[in-house]
């Protein structure tokens, strides 16, 4: 399990930036103990229940996606697949497949790739409240201390919450020692 994960990560930085010089380029371990891994399913998601102005429907809505690379102590923190889709579900590999129904935003592969039905103004707040962990300046998911959010490369000022999900936009959030941010993704082809 740990070497599947391992080798998810790996794949996932392969997509970020190109220069081997480039200090966000340098390799972060994936932190020790459960909270490092979260799980996808809030109880919302669990019962395909309405949260705020998102419905998990049948409805396959075109989506592009963002790219989302959470940081605590100067570990990774995994955004787990299956966030916004509602059991039953499928799993293949590491990925999740044939739910019930999705929300308007969506985790598929473990990767941090988030996919955001088009036509809405979403942002980060939106997606953990999907996935019912903390997001506020002080605290992600389950740590503490000052939040500090990047949107390709650049330092965000304000409530992390209110980082907008935009089409291929690279956001990085951290909590603890500094991690240099990635300024870019290499998304999957057709979103």
């Amino acid at each position: 399990m740990r070497a599947a994960l391992g080798l998810l990560i790996a794949a996932a930085l392969a997509g970020c930036g190109t220069d081997a010089a480039d200090p966000s380029l340098t390799p972060r371990p994936v932190g020790d103990g459960p909270q490092f891994r979260p799980p996808s399913l809030s109880r919302a998601v669990r019962h395909a229940a309405p949260l705020g102005d998102m419905r998990c429907t049948r409805n396959r809505r075109p989506r592009f996606a963002a790219h989302l690379e959470l940081f605590a102590a100067g570990r990774v923190v995994i955004v787990p697949a299956g966030i916004g889709l509602a059991p039953p579900r499928t799993t293949d590999g590491a990925y999740v497949t044939n739910p019930r129904c999705a929300y308007p935003l969506a985790t598929r592969e473990p990767t941090g790739v988030v996919e955001v039905a088009g036509g809405g103004r979403a942002t980060l707040g939106d997606l953990f409240a999907l996935w019912g962990r903390p997001l506020t300046p002080t605290r992600l998911a389950g740590f503490r201390g000052q939040v500090t959010a990047h949107v390709d490369g650049r330092l965000y000022r304000g409530d992390p919450r209110t980082v907008p999900l935009t089409r291929h936009a690279q956001i990085v959030v951290q909590v603890g020692p500094r991690v240099v941010p990635h300024s870019s993704y290499r998304f999957p082809p057709g979103l």
